[in-house]
């Protein structure tokens, strides 16, 4: 079952969400854990991983060298919503096109690899 921070929610994002299979780090008080980036946009990032921080947590994410501020939005299982306090800039986002770009360009075994790493099934 999900849980969701938000009292109200719409379901609807006003910003388009772009696959990113890049690998960000989570900094808390506890700690830092390391996650996978599903999904990321201007505003927020889908991260999932163990031992993610749970609702209304503030922290910092960083992903591919470029770190923004936000907090846990919403919460489902081992995967949660980031949202940023201010959207990445234009050069922070470029900066993660080029990063997906590399990746696609790697050969197919290697993405194989690293999406079954991210659904867990290579230990």
């Amino acid at each position: 079952m999900s849980t969701f921070c938000k009292r109200k929610g719409g379901g609807r994002r006003s910003v388009t969400r772009s696959p990113v299979p890049l690998i960000a780090m989570v900094k808390t008080l506890k700690g830092a854990h390391s996650s996978v980036v599903i999904d990321v946009s201007a505003s927020g990032a889908r991260l999932r991983g163990h031992d993610l921080p749970h609702c209304h947590a503030d922290l910092p994410v960083t992903v591919a060298g470029i770190s923004a501020f936000g907090t846990i939005a919403w919460a489902d299982g081992n995967e949660r919503g980031a949202a940023f306090d201010a959207p990445l800039s234009a050069r922070d986002k470029r900066l993660l096109r080029q990063k997906v770009a590399q990746f696609r360009a790697m050969p197919a075994a290697i993405r194989a690899a690293f999406d079954d790493w991210t659904m867990g099934f290579a230990r």
